[in-house]
């Protein structure tokens, strides 16, 4: 398994595989992670290493990080989620900086990483074989040691798309030039055509690389895990106002003034865990939502975070690309048991599971998008159906992970 992210590095980028490692040993998959010893990553959560299984082998190697020459430069560098603490109007020098990174190194920061690693894990390879290859992105240059190590030794491969690759939307935000998007384009066509399977977290991403119609494509999504979960339900939350929660980076793209306008003068309080923008926060402030910001929280805070609110809401990107995905975060929240409120873009894979679920869903350019958040708080939507909880419980995916590694094996 070759993953840029693993603990200590946190947020939601090593929930998937971490939670596979965990478990894929009980349906006789041993992992070996391959991992940066050094990565710069935007979240680092140390109580992750406990949920390492003790069968998982790591091998990390150094990995050189330009954000960090940009940090020493006093230059902003890119561990921080996009768009997390970047001003509404980026200076000259940050634009620059952001064109460097998009355009020089192609796909993405850590491209730098690729060759030698791929040198180590084959040497390491003749000694310690192993019987299949996954790679995970993003950062999506983790799918080129995939690539090279299924041309150097012909091992089955799988790729893992966590999110699109060349429409994700945050490209757009590096000012990429035609050369950089060709480059992405073939990268992408590369790893699709040679691996053995590629696997998505939400439908619309198999149809984003038209893979919709193959076999070689599964969808496979992410979940929750009942060992984060208490047997017995906590006590329902005491709050002396009705309590909303959102446990995630809020920022740019997850801006959602239909959903601050909404909660203002509600009665609601709003309270949010992770890293909040400073353009959304203003925009909430300007809306006049009671917020109460608990800061970062680790994996464990956050869920038992959740747990002291009355309902749940997730709010995902506004872009043509969050169509074709669908966020971690949704599936714990479903796991609470709590009312859920999703607000998201329009016509995508969100919407279509939240009609399956049966969750309300507000689109973010919905013209009456305030009057469908009104609705919503004064009379909250039960939870959906506990048989839709056990469908996303990691065990099971876990269990479907491994017939696919079966099959892809054989």
């Amino acid at each position: 398994m070759v993953s840029y992210y693993w603990p200590p590095s946190g947020g939601g980028g090593v929930q998937r595989w971490l939670k596979f490692a965990k478990l894929l040993p009980e349906f006789g998959w041993d992992p070996v992670v391959v991992t940066p010893s050094n990565p710069d990553v935007p979240v680092t959560d140390p109580s992750l290493l406990n949920e390492v299984h003790d069968g998982v082998e790591v091998w990390s190697f150094p990995v050189w990080e330009p954000t960090r020459a940009l940090s020493a430069l006093g230059l902003q560098g890119s561990a921080s989620r996009l768009g997390a603490d970047q001003p509404s109007s980026p200076s000259l020098a940050s634009r620059l900086v952001k064109w460097v990174r998009g355009n020089m190194f192609v796909p993405d920061a850590r491209v730098g990483w690729v060759k030698p690693t791929t040198r180590k894990v084959l040497a390491r390879l003749r000694h310690e074989p192993v019987d299949l290859i996954v790679t995970t992105g993003p950062p999506h240059s983790m799918h080129l040691i995939g690539l090279a190590l299924k041309r150097a030794t012909g091992l089955p491969w799988v790729a893992d798309f966590r999110d699109p690759w060349s429409t994700m939307d945050y490209l757009d935000d590096f000012g990429l030039g035609p050369r950089a998007r060709r480059l992405i384009a073939n990268m992408e066509r590369a790893v699709v055509t040679a691996a053995d399977r590629i696997l998505v977290t939400s439908p619309g991403a198999l149809r984003e690389i038209g893979l919709d119609d193959t076999s070689k494509g599964a969808v496979i999504p992410n979940g929750w895990d009942k060992d984060d979960f208490s047997v017995d339900p906590p006590a329902p939350a005491s709050n002396s106002k009705p309590v909303l929660g959102h446990y995630g980076a809020l920022y740019g793209a997850r801006n959602a003034p239909a959903l601050w306008e909404g909660l203002a003068g509600s009665g609601w309080v709003l309270r949010a865990g992770g890293q909040l923008s400073d353009d959304v926060r203003a925009s909430m402030e300007q809306c006049g939502v009671e917020l109460d910001w608990q800061g970062d929280l680790n994996h464990a805070q956050a869920l038992e975070a959740m747990h002291t609110c009355d309902a749940l809401v997730v709010v995902h990107n506004n872009s043509d690309s969050a169509k074709a995905s669908t966020p971690g975060k949704m599936f714990e929240c479903l796991a609470t048991g709590l009312p859920m409120l999703v607000v998201g873009p329009a016509d995508g894979d969100l919407q279509a599971l939240c009609v399956t679920w049966g969750v309300t869903f507000v689109p973010h350019d919905a013209p009456d998008g305030r009057d469908q958040v009104d609705s919503w708080l004064q009379a909250p939507s039960a939870a959906p159906h506990k048989s839709f909880r056990a469908s996303c419980e990691r065990h099971a995916l876990a269990s479907e992970l491994a017939e696919l590694f079966n099959t892809t094996v054989s």
